[in-house]
This record gives structure tokens, C-alpha cells and sequence, in this order.
């Protein structure tokens, strides 16, 4: 039985118990029948109007309901896009809105889900691809020495070599998703110190000089004098550096600058790394520091790794409790930048 039915028979069952003690009522009163007719027809006419109001006033109700129940169809369906109604009474209303926060909240996680899931098929897409080229290249190369094919001491060299490279190159990449499993599930320590930010760049920058030759780029370093100590991991901070710089060499046009500050803003320390080079497209802003996400989709080896270390920066990043962010226009160049709080994060 439907819920109005059941109302309506309530209400309809409670006035006839009223109308025949009304009548009996009446009765006993020693009334006229001309009075009591009367009587009885106000009666029944004031229960007509209270069954009239009675539908009324179930029927908004009713209506909020129905629409809560198609949406709550559509729901088990998988659709999560559903906003009720806020009408009614004050109850209805209340319970409307608690039904769309709930539906707002499936929404955004289904689609975290999805993502995830994404995520999960990009993944395993490429570490079968980076592992598995290390692998062919070193098998590739040991059956040609095993099967004695190359002869010439100097070419074998040169194989071995090769091999040797390729295992560093694998075992880098299984080193940084280790680190990157790490971070992204907490187990990574946070034990900072007080270091001056300043030294920490100098150190990172001196490892660049052959590149800068090789490239004839030039470093422009302003560093704000009003920075003391800062708690940090120096060599976690040192890893992010170095990422930054090298994606700014990777990517910088021959014979250009690229400018790199420090600077104290708003209670933190700013890094600043920017080059001169071709830009990053807008499409592209929104993934850079997802894990193995490349711009060069051609994984071309002259652009870089293995597409982890924007990730792994942004992990140690948020580790010390700062934020890291990137800022880029096509023909111009790109600026990557992150902060470091002033104080120890677990006084924030």
C-alpha cells in the first residue's frame, strides 16, 4: 500500500470516528433533528476540508520523495550527476540537502575512482615499457658476446659498457619507484634540520657546470640575504633541485639563461627555477607531476628519465609541509617554484 493510500484511509477513518460520536452525541443533547442535521453537515463538511488540506500537503511530500527515489535508481545505476529539489516542508528540505551532499560526495569519488583506476593502467603501461627496454638491451647485447658474434676486443668494450649502463638505468628506476611507493604511502621518515637554504643551492648548482658548457646556457642566481636557517631534509631538498634544473637544461633553447631565486615570501621560502625554452602546453600544467606523465610523448632520451621525478619532488615537497607549482607559456619557457614553511612543519 502506498503511503498516501495509507494516510488518507487514516485521516478518512479518524473523521467517520468523529462524526459518529459527534451523531451520538447530539443525540443525547435532546437537539432538534433539524439541528442536528445541521450539525452532522458542518460536520462532515469540516472533514471533507481536513481530507482536501490532508492531500494538499502530503502531495509536496510525496513529490519529494518520488523524485528521491528515481534518484536514488539512478544512483544504483552509477550515476552519481543527481541534484533533488530543495522544496517542501522544513524536514523534507533538510533531508533533500543531506541527499545531495551525499550525492556530491559519491560523485567526486567515483570519479577519484575512475581515475585511480587510470592511473593504475598507465602505471603498469609504462614501467613494463621502461623495464622491459633495459632488459632487451641487455639481453640483446650478452647473447651477442655469449655467442662469440663479436670478436674485436674494442667492440666488446663497448658491449659490456652498454650492459653496464643499462643495468644502472634499470636499477635507477626500480630505486625511484621504491622512493615514490615510499612517499606516497607515509612510510617515508620526516626528520628535518635547521639548514641554510642558500648553501643547500650552491651545493646543488656546482654539479651543473659541464652541462652548462656543453649547452652554453648560463645560470642568473639572486638569493635573498634576509633567509636564515630553515628546517629541511638538506639532501631530499638537494633531490628536488636537481630535478627542476635538469628538466630546465633539458628543455632550454642553446645559449639561453636560466634563472633561478630564493627569495622569503609570506612565511615560507621560495624556489624559484625558470628557463627560456619552448613551454609546456596548457593541457599539460594540470598532469606534470603525475607519476611517468611526460610531455614528451615520444619518451625521446634526449628529454629525460623516467617520468618520476616531478612526482617524487612533489611528495618530498609536501613532506615538509610546502607546495610546489609550475607556471608555463609556449615560446617563452617555464618557471617551476616551491616553498619550504619558515618553521617545522608540526608547529604549523
Amino acid at each position: 500500500m502506498k503511503l498516501r493510500t495509507m494516510l488518507m484511509l487514516a485521516n478518512a477513518l479518524s473523521i467517520v470516528l468523529i462524526l459518529v460520536f459527534l451523531i451520538i452525541s447530539y443525540a443525547r443533547m435532546l437537539l432538534s433533528p433539524e439541528l442536528i442535521l445541521a450539525l452532522t453537515l458542518i460536520t462532515i463538511g469540516a472533514g471533507s476540508l481536513s481530507m482536501i488540506a490532508h492531500f494538499v500537503f502530503t502531495s509536496k511530500i510525496l513529490k519529494s520523495v518520488n523524485q528521491m527515489t528515481a534518484d536514488t535508481s539512478r544512483i544504483a545505476e552509477g550515476k552519481f550527476d543527481v541534484k533533488v529539489a530543495e522544496e517542501g516542508p522544513t524536514e523534507i528540505r533538510e533531508l533533500a540537502q543531506h541527499f545531495n551532499v551525499m550525492s556530491e560526495k559519491l560523485n567526486v569519488m567515483f570519479r577519484e575512482v575512475k581515475r585511480s583506476e587510470q592511473y593504475k593502467t598507465e602505471l603498469i603501461a609504462n614501467v613494463s615499457h621502461d623495464l622491459r627496454t633495459p632488459v632487451s638491451s641487455i639481453r640483446s647485447f650478452a647473447e651477442a658476446l655469449q655467442d662469440g658474434v663479436i670478436t674485436d676486443e674494442e667492440t666488446q668494450q663497448k658491449y659490456l659498457q652498454t650492459i653496464e649502463q643499462e643495468t644502472e638505468r634499470l636499477s635507477h628506476l626500480i630505486e625511484e619507484l621504491l622512493n615514490l611507493s615510499q612517499l606516497e604511502s607515509g612510510t617515508s621518515p620526516y626528520e628535518p634540520s635547521l639548514v641554510h637554504p642558500d648553501v643547500v643551492l650552491v651545493e646543488t648548482l656546482q654539479q651543473f657546470d659541464r652541462k652548462l658548457q656543453d649547452r652554453q646556457l648560463e645560470f642568473e642566481v639572486h638569493v635573498d640575504d634576509k633567509i636564515e636557517v630553515i628546517p629541511m631534509m638538506p639532501d631530499s631538498i638537494k633531490r628536488v633541485l636537481t630535478n627542476l634544473i635538469q628538466n630546465a637544461i633539458a628543455y632550454s633553447n642553446d645559449q639561453s639563461t636560466i634563472h633561478i631565486s630564493l627569495k622569503k615570501i609570506d612565511g615560507a621560502a621560495r624556489f624559484l627555477i625558470k628557463d627560456e625554452g619552448s613551454g609546456i602546453p596548457t593541457e599539460s600544467l594540470d598532469r606534470i607531476f603525475d607519476r611517468f606523465y611526460r610531455v614528451e610523448k615520444s619518451r625521446n632520451s634526449k628529454h629525460g628519465g623516467s617520468g618520476l621525478g616531478l612526482a617524487i619532488s612533489r611528495q618530498l615537497i609536501e613532506l615538509h609541509g610546502g607546495k610546489i607549482g609550475v607556471k608555463s607559456t609556449i615560446g617563452v619557457g617555464s618557471e617551476f617554484y616551491f616553498t619550504l614553511p619558515l618553521e617545522k612543519k608540526e608547529d604549523l
